[in-house]
């Protein structure tokens, strides 16, 4: 039975995210969806099956949330296969400590959501990162109680909604006098927070973000996978076929033309040649010299060592000559597919070239660029550009913000997915970048999402998914005189978490298990 219950929750956390059945997620499956794994914990009596259940539930809930990774090139094994493995063995370890904070106990719902918002924390961060499949993103177009995150990221609203689902899990086992006398007290702490939440929520977002400028961009959605074999000159038409479309829009008065990532395979600074004469009846930079425009585009970044060449995922700014104004490198690669620790070892390149059939890996970016470009009036802007998933990490991107940046540019290849529902979990993920640092980010990608995201996680304009189209439009830049709490202090509410947890067990004379009997 407990093991049903794991799976029960093992298919409902998937549907309460953004899936092809509820686009955006469902926020009524995500109040109860960890319900069952947390009763089904409660009634455990030994660490092992605590451990196991939790496998269980992580394992089917990460291969249905992220089945679209077996589209990913032809390395379905490698991502979707190592994924679902890795996390299943990721859940395992962390079962431990649900299983340990599970135990019964006065707290028992509090300790609950903690340790689960650590457990995402955890998940997110590092080299292995995969901020994917979080309890938050269910409840993304909830725009009020979202602003909590400009103060401590997206952790406290972890900490909310999995301290829902621990109550609830709660109720359901309570069986005796002392859990109905606690059961009202939960009740009110968790309304209390909800209140609190959303009246900060409504709090800000009636309170105007100056706006400081505004840029005129084309967003170009190509609809092709560049990875595609033999379509590179088609794929070069149609982006710069789109492009003129949109500068058009904005009667040729535009600041900035984005393209997305890998947009063009060959990098510019090595094959100046060939994108002088291709397309050939009109040549990628006679093409540029049309305009008073920026192009910031995805290409290759190539740098030269004594006694090597390094190749990054890169981002190049372009003037309209032609002229590479700067450049920046995918900073964290996706792990085992983009890079690959110790690829320079004879053993693991080939194990990963002919066993696992990777072609090759992107060296790691060197630095967090700062892209400056000038407006119709002169004015100064800066940016940074996060490409693909890096919008998905908050640390990646408070850096661009605390170096200077007026707003996030993130370019996007997504289109080898093929499903709708994995764009929309890229941009759900994305929008809290916003939230979080009340700064505009602008998303140009292949296949979806292409748009705007306002300071408050608002959409102020996007393209429809899977189709060859353009965005043309003003942003206006927003930007408060001061930075945001977490823009500065970062990640403060889990490293909290940590440090009451640990005063807990450091202070218990008995272990969970011995306070009340099983």
């Amino acid at each position: 039975m407990k093991a049903v219950l794991s799976i029960l929750s093992g298919v409902l956390l998937p549907l309460a995210l953004p899936n092809d059945y509820f686009l955006y997620g469902n926020p009524w499956i995500g109040t109860i969806c960890l319900v069952p794994v947390f009763f089904a914990l409660y009634q455990t009596r030994s660490l092992k099956e605590g451990m196991g259940l939790t496998a269980l539930f992580g394992g089917i809930s990460t291969f249905l949330s992220n089945y679209w990774l077996m589209y990913f090139k032809d390395y379905a094994f490698l991502t979707i296969g190592s994924v679902t493995l890795a996390y299943c063995g990721v859940y395992a370890v962390w079962g431990g400590f649900f299983w340990r904070f599970s135990r019964p106990h006065p707290y028992r719902p509090l300790y609950m959501a903690a340790i689960w918002t650590l457990f995402e924390f955890f998940k997110s961060i590092g080299y292995l990162a995969y901020p994917w499949g979080l309890i938050v993103y269910p409840f993304n177009e909830l725009l009020p109680i979202l602003q909590i995150a400009d103060l401590g990221g997206i952790w406290p609203l972890s900490f909310l909604f999995a301290f829902g689902n621990s109550f609830v899990a709660e109720l359901m086992i309570g069986n005796s006098n002392q859990d109905l006398i606690r059961a009202p007290r939960y009740g009110i702490c968790l309304i209390a927070t909800i209140l609190l939440y959303v009246g900060y929520g409504y709090y800000r977002m009636g309170t105007p973000i100056p706006e400081t400028s505004r840029i005129r961009v084309v967003l170009v959605q190509q609809n092709m996978d560049p990875w595609e074999m033999g379509k590179e000159i088609e794929n070069l038409r149609t982006l710069l076929e789109l492009s003129r479309k949109g500068i058009q829009q904005l009667n040729g008065m535009v600041d900035l033309v984005v393209w997305s990532e890998s947009s063009l395979p060959r990098p510019i600074q090595e094959n100046r040649q060939y994108y002088q004469r291709v397309p050939p009846e009109e040549s990628f930079l006679s093409f540029l010299k049309q305009w008073k425009s920026y192009f910031l585009i995805g290409n290759p970044v190539v740098r030269r060592t004594q006694d090597r060449k390094e190749v990054q995922n890169g981002v190049v700014l372009l003037d309209s000559t032609g002229m590479i104004l700067d450049t920046y490198g995918k900073r964290h690669p996706v792990p085992m597919a983009e890079h690959v620790p110790f690829y320079e070892i004879p053993l693991v390149q080939a194990f990963f070239t002919k066993v696992i059939g990777l072609g090759g890996i992107w060296a790691l970016g060197d630095k967090d660029t700062i892209f400056r470009i000038k407006d119709a009036g002169g004015k100064e802007i800066r940016f940074g550009a996060p490409i693909c998933f890096e919008d998905a990490f908050p640390y990646l991107c408070r850096r661009f913000i605390l170096a200077g940046a007026d707003l996030l540019i993130n370019i996007t290849n997504d289109a080898w997915s093929r499903r709708m529902s994995a764009q929309v979990q890229h941009f759900v993920v994305a929008r809290f970048r916003s939230i979080e640092m009340k700064r505009t980010l602008i998303r140009a990608t292949n296949g979806g999402v292409t748009c705007v995201i306002g300071p408050f996680g608002e959409v102020i304009a996007s393209l429809p998914m899977f189709q060859k189209e353009v965005l043309s439009i003003e942003v206006p830049i927003q930007k408060e005189s001061t930075s945001t709490f977490y823009t500065k202090w970062g990640d403060w509410f889990p490293l909290l978490l940590f440090g009451l947890l640990l005063v807990t067990l450091l202070r218990e004379k008995k272990t969970f298990g011995e306070i009340q009997s099983l």
